[in-house]
């Protein structure tokens, strides 16, 4: 995982603060957007009802006005005035007559101003081809123009009456449902539509909405609070049946929302239409809220993964590289540094470690060598007493008999021996030499033990020759071959020397087929040389058990002896060295 041109690993203590801050994060980031979406879909029904309690109150203010007009037209329709002047015309002067014109132009003067929605108020008298008007006065009319404001009587299918796109309460004394025949007078309050429409726009001024009056069950009058009404094709696919209670239904069409109430004593709809972009303009501000607390949220996020890469993953790393620099064995590991924080100690605490066990580690090595060269020198005064006793005895036994030509061949041997073992100077010696040492002291063993000893030695490839070892490691193990489990042979004993490479070792296998050897024995010799522990009673295994730590204080532990049974029947002891120089060389420097 890469952070910043470093490297976390998955089980860094840093990516687990990072994910139990995300993990903090998410739950919240969660709960904003609900809470989002939440008020965004409450805001939405909040505008819907309010286009609805807008439809409602401007329906019951218009009921108010047009209920309110009705009553007039009824009431002023049985005024003595206007209901007898047909028939008294006959008996009237014109002087009379004028008169009662005169009045009755008042009383429609006073029905107009009881409601702003008026615009005139009309009155014909077919009988004296005469209409007064409240805004127009007294004039002569023809039959045609009380007739066809005549027929268009309640086609509205209701109490309102459209006449040449003007709306009208008309009220006919006596109604008759022939309109040939001229009635004794006709009353209408014709409606203003410029207030109509006046007072829509002032509706929807707020929400942003545009608000359609339409009249008529097929929608043949239509007022609109802006220049672009609602089309005809449009309001007749909204419901128009008689409801018990007003409802408003809302449509969708042309990506643009309805809202339609119908009111069937009256036979008028109102429609408010309104744009899904304006509908879903709080959904938008909410969204545009929540990206905001997105990029916030990213904002946290990276600033919080800058702040604990600067203040523990960039100074945990150090430490971390540190230690694996020390694991390494490299030299010279120290920190610098100059904080006054929790690191700051742990740094100063780490270089004080490392300088102190670097001297520990020095002290260490040098007593370890103090010990191998204690060893060495405790090993030869061990063994030069012993074989020194048994060739002196030989030498005595062999002068019994007179066999001169075999003490010559013996002495020589032994002369060779002890020049060796007595070279006190010098603690390293070349494989060749020291196989050469070992090979004389089986030369002088198979003197001692005649026939009853057979030696199977391979030749040593000469590029094994110029190996560094330790003086003393190859004669000890012969030597442990001939004294534990060929000396008490009578017959067929046998010692075989080999050699194997493997990768960057030489192994040297000695065998012998004695059969002293049981399965108990060869696991403590096993176990003995992999843990490098000898207990004090185990004074058989003191030569090889100081063999194998020798080897392992000179090449380091992947080296030394290793025990098993042999093909032979007997032990195998393999003797493991490195066998190139330069890898003999790194490996002592590893244990460095």
């Amino acid at each position: 995982m890469k952070f910043f041109g470093g490297s976390w690993k998955t089980n860094s203590i840093v990516v687990k603060l990072m994910i139990a801050f995300v993990l903090v994060i998410l739950p919240l980031y969660g709960i904003s957007i609900l809470i989002t979406h939440y008020s965004s879909k409450q805001m939405q029904t909040e505008v819907e009802n309010a286009h609805d309690s807008k439809l409602h109150f401007y329906h019951n203010h218009l009921q108010f006005e047009l209920e309110r007009m009705s009553g007039l037209v009824n009431e002023f329709s049985f005024d003595e005035t206007m209901s007898t002047l047909s028939t008294r015309a006959a008996i009237m002067s014109k002087y009379e007559i004028t008169s009662s014109l005169n009045d009755i132009h008042k009383k429609l003067g006073q029905i107009m101003v009881t409601s702003p929605y008026i615009s005139d108020v009309v009155y014909y008298v077919p009988a004296l081809q005469k209409r007064v008007s409240a805004v127009d006065g007294i004039r002569s009319v023809g039959d045609e123009e009380w007739k066809s404001l005549l027929a268009t009587m309640g086609n509205l299918n209701g109490e309102l009456s459209a006449s040449a796109n003007d709306l009208y309460f008309l009220k006919s004394n006596p109604y008759n449902m022939n309109h040939e025949e001229p009635p004794n007078f006709i009353l209408g309050i014709r409606l203003s539509a410029v207030e109509l429409k006046k007072r829509l726009q002032q509706l929807s001024e707020t929400g942003g909405s545009d608000i359609t009056l339409s009249f008529g069950d097929k929608h043949e009058v239509v007022i609109s609070s802006s220049e672009q009404a609602v089309s005809t094709g449009l309001l007749q696919k909204l419901p128009s049946e008689p409801q018990d209670s007003l409802q408003v239904t809302r449509y969708e069409s042309d990506h643009n929302l309805y809202y339609s109430l119908y009111d069937s004593d009256h036979s008028f709809t109102l429609t408010s239409s309104i744009a899904e972009e304006v509908l879903q303009a709080p959904l938008e501000r909410y969204k545009l809220w929540l990206w905001m607390l997105t990029l916030m949220s990213m904002v946290i996020i990276i600033i919080f993964s800058l702040s604990i890469y600067k203040s523990i993953h960039k100074p945990l790393s150090a430490l971390v590289k540190g230690f694996r620099m020390a694991e390494q064995g490299q030299p010279g590991v120290h920190i610098p540094h100059s904080r006054r924080d929790e690191f700051g100690y742990l740094y100063s605490r780490f270089n004080h470690m490392i300088e102190r066990l670097h001297i520990l580690i020095e002290e260490n090595y040098v007593a370890r060598i103090r010990t191998s060269e204690a060893e060495l020198k405790h090993l030869q005064s061990q063994i030069q007493p012993h074989f020194l006793y048994n060739s002196l005895f030989s030498i005595k036994q062999m002068a019994e008999v007179e066999n001169v030509e075999l003490i010559q061949e013996f002495t020589d041997y032994l002369g060779q021996y002890f020049r060796y073992m007595s070279r006190d100077s010098h603690t390293e010696v070349s494989l060749g030499e020291e196989m050469d040492h070992a090979m004389v002291y089986a030369a002088i063993q198979k003197i001692r033990f005649g026939s009853r000893v057979q030696l199977l030695i391979e030749d040593m490839n000469a590029e094994y020759r110029s190996i560094s070892i330790p003086r003393v490691i190859v004669q000890p193990i012969v030597e442990n071959v001939f004294e534990h489990a060929l000396s008490k042979r009578s017959q067929g004993g046998i010692l075989k020397l080999s050699y194997q490479t493997a990768q960057d070792r030489l192994s040297i296998f000695i065998e012998d087929d004695g059969d002293q050897l049981t399965d108990e024995m060869l696991n403590h010799l096993h176990h003995a040389f992999q843990e490098s522990t000898q207990k004090q009673e185990d004074k058989e295994i003191t030569g090889l058990f100081n063999v194998n730590q020798r080897l392992r204080i000179k090449f380091g532990t992947g080296y030394g002896l290793i025990a098993r049974r042999s093909d032979l029947g007997g032990l195998c002891i393999i003797v493991n060295v490195p066998w190139k120089g330069e890898l003999a060389n790194a490996a002592d420097a590893d244990r460095r």
